[in-house]
């Protein structure tokens, strides 16, 4: 799979190869932080695009029929989740999709819940939009697994009087994949307090461990898709971030519409026609599965290298199950101090990761999330690298 589809992305105007200046304090680092992969699309997916633009022109297009059955046949088949046609709208990516519900379902000042550590743009985009953060931080066990403490969850949220909760499923950055009955008790909280939930399920392909993806509108038999909005895309299973569309799909008739309102006095445009080339070709067509398959191999057996590697070498190390996403999540504080983590990965180790403290804060400033959708030759390099410049 490496040698066919890994490419060298330098001068390519990648933003996590050729941008690292805009995070960094050098441009020289083997980049492992922004999440996105370091292969090529399936070919079918490329020639969807290509395909499509030799035959038509770019002009206004409706939706095609045949991306929307595409996207209901790869819930149900992949994921087991049934979702109707009138649920689906969309998003130009989902952090934006994220950004137009706090805008359409909230008002300043108001509280929004997430379980820290977590993707920093929801954060980000909250405090942007003068909303307040509730961060509750998740509990570490002592094999490395994330867990809620669900008493302190609920009285956070009835405390602050939260609005929202902004759920992340699998779990960015500690690669958690909820289980049913996790999410059950987190749901059945949040509707006791009439809190609106938005899960993220971007990296719902991405399951690299043996717990299984459930998509948050299908547990307990759709128990709380009424208080439910989802988004997900491609642009991780298949890497293609910068094809900007996302499915937001939200059962309830009245959120939908308010939602939709909201958009289009922030938005408006026809279908992205080249995105819903590209999205049929991934979710119909046989060479894309088997690639995504190869792909899940890869970064599976590119983690298993960098736990065996460096926990040999620095056994005092905390590496968080990937069940889920591309990205490792480590712990380096037995052997690194909070302050000294910039230089010790930036100048000595000569990696560019996810600082810990992106996700959450100084809490997890001795952490850091390594993006392992890249070549075992590049993981080989960081880990040697990082036994090298880190003492026991």
């Amino acid at each position: 799979f490496t040698e066919t589809y890994y490419i060298d992305r330098r001068g390519s105007h990648s933003r996590k190869w050729d941008g690292e200046y805009l995070k960094f304090s050098r441009t020289d680092l083997l980049p492992l932080w922004v999440a996105d992969m370091d292969f090529m699309t399936p070919p079918c997916i490329q020639e969807a695009i290509s395909n499509y633009v030799k035959v038509n022109p770019l002009g206004y297009t409706m939706t095609n029929p045949n991306y929307l059955d595409a996207v209901f046949n790869w819930y149900k088949c992949r994921h087991n989740c049934t979702i109707e046609q009138d649920w689906l709208t969309s998003a130009p990516n989902v952090i934006t999709g994220i950004m137009w519900c706090i805008g359409a379902f909230t008002k300043a000042n108001d509280a929004i819940a997430v379980l820290t550590p977590v993707y920093g743009a929801f954060d980000a985009r909250a405090n942007d939009a003068n909303r307040r953060i509730v961060a509750m931080p998740l509990h570490r066990t002592l094999s490395n697994k994330y867990t809620v403490d669900y008493d302190a969850f609920e009285s956070a949220i009835r405390q602050n009087d939260v609005k929202v909760f902004i759920h992340c499923n699998p779990h960015n950055p500690v690669g958690h994949v909820w289980t049913e009955e996790e999410m059950d008790r987190l749901f059945s909280i949040c509707k006791r307090h009439d809190v609106l939930i938005i899960s993220d399920e971007i990296h719902q392909d991405l399951i690299t461990g043996p717990i299984p993806f459930r998509s948050a509108l299908s547990v307990s038999n759709g128990a709380y898709a009424d208080n439910m909005i989802t988004m997900s895309s491609v642009s991780k299973s298949f890497n293609m971030a910068s094809l900007h569309h996302a499915e937001v799909i939200i059962p309830n008739d009245e959120l939908r519409s308010q939602y939709n309102t909201y958009k289009a006095l922030v938005y408006h445009t026809d279908s992205d026609v080249i995105a819903e080339a590209a999205i049929t070709a991934a979710y119909t067509h046989p060479e894309a599965k088997t690639w995504l398959n190869a792909a899940l191999t890869v970064i599976r057996e590119n983690y298993e290298y960098l736990c065996r590697e460096l926990l040999s070498a620095l056994p005092k190390l905390r590496i968080s199950p990937m069940d889920g996403t591309y990205l490792a999540w480590i712990d380096f504080g037995a052997y690194v101090m909070a302050d000294d983590m910039h230089d010790v990965f930036e100048n000595q180790c000569r990696i560019a990761p996810s600082f810990g403290e992106w996700f959450g804060g100084e809490s997890y400033a001795t952490f850091v999330r390594l993006n392992l959708a890249t070549s075992l030759t590049n993981i080989k390099v960081a880990t040697h690298s990082i036994i090298e410049h880190i003492q026991p």
